[in-house]
């Protein structure tokens, strides 16, 4: 009875050692996750998009890319067009689907353009860097949508990232924090 109390302790100990020394190797393999991932890929975000809508006004273009770092350049989610088309809404969600911005009047004042959080040198109040989606509706869902991912680059904290499939500014512009200018 002794010998098997004994084996009862030992094997007891032994299980707990390698559950222990097992939950330590866990935490060393965890690989950092890329908040960038596919920011910049040009899929869509919400099934496909829809695009039955007279666009004679002007074609309806998302960046997929911006830098709200209070430098005054780029540092607004902008959506070409999108104050010419009246019966329209904007969502942006987290990457977790999470909405964190919304409006049926983008672009149409300041409080109308993502985001509207306070932003400065060291990033956005309550937002972190990396992937948003969002989604654009005009009129409905069977008339005009399209969703797709973008970047939202602060550097803060400073990290080094390649944006070379994001296409972030018009020709002529530059942004310091994306060209290290």
């Amino acid at each position: 009875m002794i010998k098997f109390k004994s084996f009862i302790i030992y094997i007891s100990f032994l299980l707990l050692t390698i559950l222990v020394i097992s939950c330590g190797d866990d935490d060393n393999n965890q690989e950092e996750e890329d908040v960038f991932s596919g920011c910049c890929s040009g899929l869509t975000a919400f099934g496909e998009d829809v695009d039955n809508l007279d666009q004679s006004q002007g074609d309806i273009i998302a960046d997929n890319i911006f830098t709200p770092n209070g430098d005054g350049t780029n540092d607004y989610f902008q959506i070409e067009n999108i104050e010419l088309y009246n019966n329209h809404e904007v969502t942006i969600y987290s990457i977790d689907d999470e909405v964190v911005f919304q409006s049926t009047d983008y672009g149409s004042g300041f409080n109308n353009f993502f985001p509207v959080q306070t932003q400065g040198y060291f990033g956005v109040d309550g937002l972190a860097d990396g992937t948003y989606k969002y989604k654009i509706v005009v009129e409905n869902e069977q008339t005009f949508k399209r969703s797709g991912f973008f970047c939202l680059f602060t550097n803060n904290p400073s990290i080094e990232q390649n944006f070379a499939e994001c296409d972030p500014l018009q020709p002529g512009e530059f942004d310091q924090i994306l060209t290290g200018l």
